[in-house]
């Protein structure tokens, strides 16, 4: 871990996410599916960070189903997710991200906004708050960290950085 990181390793106790019942339950609005914008925000909830929309087509493709109008009018991608379905993403995904599941803490703990990503007046505000020497330096770590340099660090960045990994270009 850098420096930096170390000193936000404490704040990873903070543990936003909701269980996954209940979260299909909250964004599924009544409904026994979770549609595309519904996965989205259940996967924030669950998860504690955004996935990228691409990840989020992966997972309907793969564990979706396509509803009988998308059958009969043969639309290729599945477009709604059974709360089984979503159980068993949540499961297999949490079992891909175990190793992970520190950083993920620690990025949740960063992203006080619940927004998926750092931005980085956020973050400054975080580091002045938290850590006056880093503050200083909050604009430099950022940008170290904003692998794409989108003026966002998303969970993945976050990652890159905590391991330590050069820039993206």
């Amino acid at each position: 871990l850098t420096p930096f990181a170390q000193l936000f390793i404490d704040a990873s106790h903070c543990d936003k996410r909701m269980d996954p019942r209940a979260a299909f339950q909250h964004f599924s609005d009544g409904k026994p599916v979770l549609e595309m914008d519904d996965l989205s925000c259940a996967v924030i909830a669950v998860f504690g960070f955004k996935f990228k929309k691409q990840d989020l087509r992966d997972l309907m493709e793969q564990y979706g189903t396509r509803s009988r109008v998308a059958v009969e009018s043969e639309a290729s991608e599945p477009n709604f997710l059974p709360l089984q379905a979503f159980l068993q993403l949540v499961e297999d995904r949490r079992r891909i991200l175990g190793e992970r599941d520190r950083a993920l803490r620690l990025f949740s703990a960063l992203d006080v906004k619940d927004q998926g990503f750092l931005d980085l007046k956020s973050f400054h505000e975080l580091c002045s708050a938290t850590c006056r020497p880093s503050a200083q330096r909050a604009a430099e770590i950022f940008r170290d960290m904003d692998r794409s340099k989108s003026g966002a660090v998303t969970f993945s960045d976050f990652e890159s950085y905590l391991a330590g990994e050069g820039d993206a270009e």
